[in-house]
């Protein structure tokens, strides 16, 4: 216990030797990226093209340059939207080990009422060694039971979590009840089915009773969380196979849910007609994985995006599973994975940028680079989407110039210096 206590707090000390970057201030002057490849995002690429914003806002995409810009010349660089991340427990997690900083579960199976942005932190020593692949936005989720929680969408670079908040409480999670296969023996696995069929029809009922509740005095909490999904407000359905999929899609053309968003792996390949028809975005679960069967070819999670989006359905991607908040900097290279099987350059930028606005809902303000937009972007010495050249030299959110050091960068630069100095 002596040395287990030990460790931790040698963890916690070496945090505290790397001091997390102060937010940026806000925009004051207007600033023009010059002479840059600009990934707007929607598809297109602009060569040798310019981009202006002023007060968090892009005004121009190779328009005229106000006098008073600030000038970044971009040339050889290659200037993208601000990656989202999302359905991930950054800033939710700082050091495993440690409970009290681990904020991702509650103690009930169904909590729709518990607000995941509340928990966001923003002091989080992970966020900036994120921040520097690209990922500007991220949606802070709760991985517990099976409705965890109402989610927000977070910027990267804020004071506390209502400096960070870009809109709030837009998204409902469900976990869809699994179908298992692990029980051999006929008792058990029927006591399964029946403790399954009892979860469906509670979340049927639950959900029916959402639909009719009326406000009054005495307040029913989730009644009163899950009763936006009949109207804007998304709901996120984790799905681990592909009849879960289809018991999905009848559950919301039942209660006439619109605004449903699948959340699912290679295992829905089987079902990507019926997805297709049912009109629902799908979010694809990390592409770097195994296959989950004998009968699966090593090969299908890899290819799984393009034959997604060879059916014409709205995906995108996230970084969810074991280690997620800390391995969730590797997103863009996720999508990178996914344009070596097939998926085209600027269709796989979308995946991580303005597919993923569009699904949350967000696309009037984020995942494309137009007049109008949140200057929320980045530069890049190179392919954003490719690990080996990849080198984020600046970055904005909402115009503000954030600072990309973190500790990470500090270990390095410490110890280089270090071994430089003795090798001479």
């Amino acid at each position: 216990m002596k040395k287990f206590k030990t460790i931790i707090f040698l963890g916690i000390s070496v945090l505290g030797l790397a001091q997390r970057p102060a937010p940026a201030p806000a925009q004051k002057n207007p600033i023009a990226i010059t002479n840059a490849t600009i990934h707007t995002g929607n598809g297109n690429v602009l060569q040798n093209a310019s981009i202006v914003f002023e007060n968090g806002k892009i005004t121009q995409v190779n328009g005229a340059i106000p006098s008073n810009a600030e000038i970044i010349n971009a040339q050889n660089k290659h200037v993208y939207p601000g990656f989202i991340l999302v359905n991930n427990t950054l800033g939710l997690v700082e050091i495993e080990a440690t409970r009290a900083t681990v904020d991702t579960q509650e103690a009930n199976d169904i909590t729709p009422e518990v607000r995941s942005l509340i928990s966001f932190n923003t002091d989080s020593h992970v966020i900036p060694t994120v921040r520097t692949n690209g990922i500007l936005l991220t949606q802070p989720v709760l991985k517990s039971g099976t409705i965890s929680c109402t989610s927000s969408i977070v910027n990267l670079d804020g004071w506390n979590w209502e400096d960070a908040v870009e809109v709030k409480d837009n998204v409902l999670h469900m976990s869809w009840p699994t179908i298992s296969t692990r029980f051999f023996d006929e008792k058990r696995e029927a006591e399964r089915k029946e403790m399954r069929a009892k979860k469906l029809e509670e979340l049927k009922s639950l959900f029916t009773r959402a639909k009719a509740y009326q406000k009054t005095n005495v307040k029913d909490y989730k009644l009163e969380a899950i009763q936006p999904v009949f109207n804007k407000m998304k709901l996120f359905v984790d799905v681990s196979s592909a009849n879960e999929a289809l018991e999905v899609i009848k559950f919301a053309k039942d209660l006439d849910l619109k605004n449903v968003v699948l959340i699912g792996d290679a295992n829905l390949e089987p079902v990507l007609d019926d997805i297709k028809n049912s009109n629902f975005p799908l979010i694809l679960t990390r592409v770097h994985s195994l296959p989950t069967g004998n009968s699966m070819s090593p090969r299908l999670p890899y290819q799984f995006a393009k034959l997604v989006s060879d059916k014409g359905i709205l995906y995108g991607l996230d970084y969810s599973g074991d280690m997620e908040y800390q391995g969730s900097r590797n997103l863009p290279f996720l999508a990178g994975t996914t344009v070596a099987y097939g998926v085209e350059k600027e269709k796989a930028l979308q995946s991580i940028s303005y597919n993923i606005a569009k699904i949350l809902g967000i696309d009037n303000n984020f995942g494309s680079l137009e007049i109008g937009k949140s200057a929320t972007l980045f530069i890049s010495e190179g392919d954003a989407l490719d690990q080996l050249t990849n080198q984020v030299t600046e970055a904005f959110i909402d115009g503000r110039k954030i600072n990309l050091n973190n500790q990470q960068k500090e270990l390095y630069n410490r110890y280089k210096a270090k071994y430089s100095s003795i090798n001479k």
